[in-house]
């Protein structure tokens, strides 16, 4: 059996071309642009709303969507090893007779919902980021370069 598992999630972008984004400290969701949150002049993302830097800001859709789709391919592969045994050990005095095939689960469809985001840019970079309103009225982080925002 392969020791390895691989695929892609691929993360639709909304209308103006941004991703959902979501905070694992504090469940904030915001939006970036994937050219601003992959470039190399970015060092780190921050949360606009709790400033706090993390190594990943994954959707709970998005990780639901990968666990779905690791348990479909794991149960493939279990099911095509099992049938790989049984033809290996008909006739033998032990056998045993693989059942069908288990249903894959549904897997969800992500969508790039939350449209109640405003679009904002910062003083200190130029770069725009979607935020929510109240955010963007008040005061944000600047999820590309980490500087506060100030709604004068």
């Amino acid at each position: 059996m392969a020791d390895d598992l691989s695929f892609t999630v691929e993360i639709p972008c909304d209308d103006e071309g941004y991703v959902l984004l979501q905070c694992p400290q504090c469940s904030e969701l915001f939006k970036l642009r994937p050219s601003d949150y992959e470039s190399d002049d970015v060092a780190e993302i921050c949360c606009p709303a709790c400033g706090i830097a993390s190594d990943n800001y994954i959707t709970d859709d998005v990780l639901e969507l990968a666990v779905v789709i690791a348990k479909n391919q794991a149960f493939s592969m279990l099911h095509k090893e099992m049938k790989e045994l049984e033809r290996k050990t008909k006739g033998k005095p032990v056998s045993f007779k693989v059942g069908k095939s288990p249903k894959p689960d549904d897997e969800p469809v992500l969508r790039p919902s939350i449209d109640a985001l405003a679009i904002t840019t910062c003083k200190h970079c130029g770069r725009q980021s979607k935020v929510s309103r109240l955010l963007s009225m008040s005061m944000f982080v600047c999820p590309l370069c980490g500087v506060s925002n100030f709604n004068d």
